[in-house]
């Protein structure tokens, strides 16, 4: 887990990674590997806008990239969060492939998780390559 916080200590964002099977799409099907996995990056409401969702992504990165000694970072988003996968672009991940039968659980107007349909985007980055290397495709 990554957290940004406050000099007083406030928690301002977080993004947790951890090395999961990654499933990734190839000229010969469906293959497994290893890799560390971007999840839940969050930043507090009246912190966005000041870079921090930035910051956790670049510490997350750093960690998998000079702590656990691999080269690509993964993440999965759903593709209707388009700020988020704006920022992820940005940073340099590209789209490896969608999940559209996905699901996740969202609060209804009862207050109570109902399942809900959506794609799940997952996007990859390599880690030891310059910026204009992650302009190559993968």
């Amino acid at each position: 887990m990554v957290t940004c916080r406050l000099p007083s200590g406030e928690l301002t964002g977080c993004a947790g990674i951890e090395v999961s099977p990654i499933p990734e799409k190839s000229l010969k099907g469906l293959n497994t590997k290893r890799g560390p996995l971007m999840s839940n990056l969050a930043v507090g409401r009246e912190f966005r806008r000041k870079g921090i969702a930035e910051k956790l992504v670049k510490e997350a990165e750093r960690m998998a990239r000079y702590e656990w000694g691999f080269d690509d970072c993964y993440l999965y988003v759903e593709e209707r969060n388009k700020p988020a996968v704006r920022l992820y672009q940005k940073l340099g991940y590209k789209k490896l492939w969608v999940d559209k039968e996905a699901s996740t659980l969202l609060p209804s107007s009862n207050g109570k998780l109902t399942n809900s349909a959506t794609n799940i985007v997952c996007m990859k980055k390599r880690l030891d390559l310059g910026f204009f290397g992650r302009l190559l495709p993968f």
